[in-house]
């Protein structure tokens, strides 16, 4: 993991503990700046767009298959899309940073 202070996507994803943020040739600088990628995705970003929110645990139909798919996924590499959401409910955006963040100073390899 590596720290991160920008735009968490919809999706909730921590963007310091992603494999495309930790690659050392050509890494995505993180889903502030990489704004495009993120504004593109069918999946969340524009589904959110479409109802009028910003991240997935604000929909009526949360967690809805396609996110509990997508975030099964995502377990091998150390998040819980659904418990990603949660923490974002109940901290706000910085709250998640924060708290992520300091998981990522643990961590040690940064």
């Amino acid at each position: 993991m590596k720290p991160y202070d920008g735009r968490i996507p919809a999706c909730g994803v921590f963007c310091g503990g992603c494999p495309m943020y930790l690659k050392e040739k050509k890494p995505c600088p993180g889903a502030e700046i990489n704004k495009a990628r993120c504004e593109k995705c069918k999946t969340f970003h524009l589904c959110c767009e479409g109802r009028g929110i910003v991240h997935c645990y604000e929909c009526k139909t949360f967690p809805c298959f396609k996110f509990k798919r997508f975030s099964k996924n995502w377990e091998k590499y150390g998040q819980n899309f659904i418990g990603n959401q949660q923490r974002l409910k109940e901290s706000g955006a910085d709250g998640f940073l924060k708290y992520f963040n300091s998981l990522s100073e643990m961590d040690g390899s940064h």
